[in-house]
C-alpha cells in the first residue's frame, strides 16, 4: 500500500462521508457535461509546461521539455509556452522562461515559442525586451509573451517596483517592451541620477510583439487586457467552466467597447494525459495529488483535511473539463471550450507523470486535435 493509499484508507467515517458527497456532487455536476462537447476544439492547440520541480531532476526535466517540443513541432501543434518562478517547487524549474525558450528555438522550426509567463513587475522593461528579442532572433520570429502582475510576495525580493503597485506597473511595464521592441528609445531612472533614454538590441525579427496578460481567473483582468488589446492566458485551475465562458464574454465586451479590431485571443491552459487505459483514475492520481499539493503548498500549510481536498480536487479535474480521460472525453471537452470561447488549448503535459510516459502518450492526445485546428 502506497502512502496516498495510507492516507484515504486512514480517514475517518466521517471524512469518508464528506468525500463521496463531494464526489457525486461532482460527478452530477461535470461528469455529463464534459461528455457532451460539441464536436470540433478551439482553433489552435499548445503544450503548456509547468512541473513541479520535487517530480524530477533539472537534466531530465529539460530534455523532456525539448524532446516533447520538438515532437509537437512535427506533430503541427501552435505553440508551446513556459512558465517563470521563484523560490518554490511549483514550476521551480523555469526561473527565466527566455533561457528554456531559447533552447527551444533551435530544436523547433516552425512552434511559436511563448512565456507563460513573465512576471513583469521582477524585471526591467528593457531586459525583458533585450532577453525576447534574443529568442526571436533564434526562432525566425517565433516568440510571443505573456505577463503576469506576480502574485507571492517572497518573489518580489527580484523586484523594482511595490508589491502593491503589481498590477498597475504591469500594464506600464508592457507598453515599455512593446515601444522597446519597435525599437523606440524609452527614458529610464538610473540609481546614478536623472534618466536615460535607450534603445534595446538586438533588434527582433517580428516588427511588433505578441501579448497576453495572464489572468487566474479574475473578470477584472481579463476586462484590463480587452481594454488594453491584449490576449489572455488563463486556466481551469482556478475557474469553473461558466466562470470562464462569463470571463471570456466580459473581455470580447471591453475589447469591442475599447474600439479594438478582431474579438481578441483567449488562450486557456488545461490538464492533459489521454488514455483508454482501464486503470487510469489510480495511474494518473499519485501525479496528480502531488501536483496539486504543490499548487496548494504556495498558500496553505497542509492540515488533516488534505488528503480529504486533494481526493475531492483530482476527482473534479478527472470527471470534470480536463483533458484527463479517453479520446471521446477529451475531443467532447475540446468542444465545451471552443463553445466557451477559447481561441487556444494549452495542453499541460507535466504534472509529475514519468517523462518518458508523458512523451509515450503524446501520439494520443494529439490523435483528438481535428484536422482543421492543428497549426
Amino acid at each position: 500500500m502506497n502512502d496516498l493509499s495510507q492516507r484515504l484508507a486512514a480517514l475517518t467515517p466521517e471524512q469518508r462521508r464528506v468525500l463521496g458527497q463531494e464526489m457525486r456532487r461532482r460527478a452530477a455536476r461535470t461528469g455529463p457535461a464534459a461528455a457532451d462537447g460539441s464536436p470540433g476544439a478551439p482553433a489552435r492547440q499548445s503544450l503548456y509546461f509547468f512541473a513541479s520541480a520535487d517530480t524530477v531532476s533539472p537534466q531530465e526535466y529539460y530534455r523532456f521539455v525539448l524532446d516533447a517540443a520538438a515532437r509537437a513541432d512535427a506533430a503541427g501543434l501552435h505553440a508551446v509556452w513556459l512558465p517563470e518562478r521563484h523560490f518554490v517547487d511549483f514550476g521551480g524549474h523555469s526561473p527565466n522562461p527566455a533561457v528554456l525558450a531559447a533552447a527551444v528555438a533551435v530544436r523547433t522550426e516552425h512552434l511559436r515559442i511563448r512565456a507563460g509567463s513573465v512576471a513583469a513587475p521582477l524585471h526591467h522593461p528593457a531586459r525583458i525586451a533585450e532577453d525576447w528579442s534574443v529568442v526571436d532572433n533564434l526562432s525566425g520570429g517565433r516568440s510571443g509573451i505573456s505577463f503576469a502582475s506576480g502574485w507571492h510576495p517572497d518573489d518580489f525580493v527580484l523586484a523594482r517596483t511595490d508589491y502593491a503597485d503589481r498590477r498597475a506597473d504591469t500594464l506600464r511595464i508592457i507598453e515599455q517592451v512593446r515601444a522597446h521592441w519597435r525599437g523606440e528609445a524609452v527614458s529610464h531612472p538610473t540609481t546614478a541620477g536623472g534618466t536615460a533614454a535607450v534603445r534595446t538590441g538586438p533588434r527582433p525579427v517580428r516588427p511588433d510583439l505578441p501579448v497576453w496578460l495572464t489572468s487566474a481567473g479574475h473578470g477584472e483582468t481579463f476586462a484590463a487586457a480587452g481594454r488594453a488589446g491584449y490576449g489572455v492566458m488563463t486556466a481551469l485551475l482556478g475557474q469553473t467552466l461558466p466562470v470562464l465562458r462569463e470571463n471570456i464574454a466580459g473581455y470580447r465586451a471591453a475589447w469591442r467597447e475599447a474600439g479594438h479590431a478582431g474579438d481578441g485571443d483567449v488562450v486557456v491552459m488545461v490538464h492533459a494525459h489521454v488514455s483508454d487505459r482501464p486503470d487510469l483514475e489510480d495511474y494518473l492520481r499519485p501525479a496528480m495529488h502531488g501536483y496539486l499539493r504543490a499548487y496548494r503548498s504556495q498558500t496553505a500549510a497542509s492540515g488533516e483535511e488534505e488528503a480529504v481536498l486533494l481526493e475531492s480536487a483530482y476527482l473534479n479535474f478527472l470527471q470534470g473539463p480536463s483533458l484527463l480521460g479517453t479520446p471521446d472525453k477529451a475531443a467532447g471537452v475540446l468542444g465545451l471550450l471552443r463553445e466557451a470561447g477559447a481561441d487556444e488549448v494549452g495542453f499541460l503535459v507535466d504534472f509529475g507523470l514519468p517523462t518518458d510516459d508523458v512523451l509515450a502518450a503524446l501520439p494520443a492526445l494529439f490523435a483528438c486535435i481535428p484536422a482543421e485546428a492543428a497549426r
